[in-house]
């Protein structure tokens, strides 16, 4: 099985659960001229990760954190492909029932809006379909 792996660093450790903190990093993160064009970006990210019966970890420590390739998929097509395929979509549609381009245009952005409102409120369904694990210590 493939997984999508990262260093991440516990900021929290409830019960249940450990919140960790990943570097995320661009795709200029990697480049070698990336000092010379400025154009990187780096941003952390905090992720809820579910604990296994008996494992203890403690704030600040680095543990390597993966989730599988098929669950990174669902998670990339829910946040990016279904939104694109509805605003193109709802884009075509209004255009060819002859409404404007600037309305076309603004509703096709607005109808992000119930979309992304619709996955906040399905966020425990996402929360048990999109897990990481620590699979060990740095």
């Amino acid at each position: 099985m493939h997984e999508i792996k990262h260093k991440a660093k516990i900021v929290q450790v409830l019960p249940n659960f450990v919140e960790a903190e990943i570097e995320v990093k661009s795709a200029c993160a990697h480049c070698a001229l990336q000092k010379a064009c400025q154009m990187h970006e780096v941003s952390q990210r905090k992720i809820i990760i579910p604990l296994e019966q008996g494992k203890i970890y403690q704030v600040g420590e680095v543990v390597n954190v993966s989730i599988s390739l098929e669950e990174g998929m669902l998670a990339a097509f829910y946040a990016y492909v279904l939104p694109l395929i509805l605003v193109l979509l709802t884009l075509f549609i209004s255009l060819m029932s002859g409404v404007s381009e600037i309305i076309s245009g603004i509703c096709s952005i607005i109808v992000l809006i119930p979309y992304y409102f619709g996955v906040f409120l399905k966020k425990n369904f996402f929360a048990r379909k999109l897990n990481f694990k620590i699979i060990d210590k740095e």
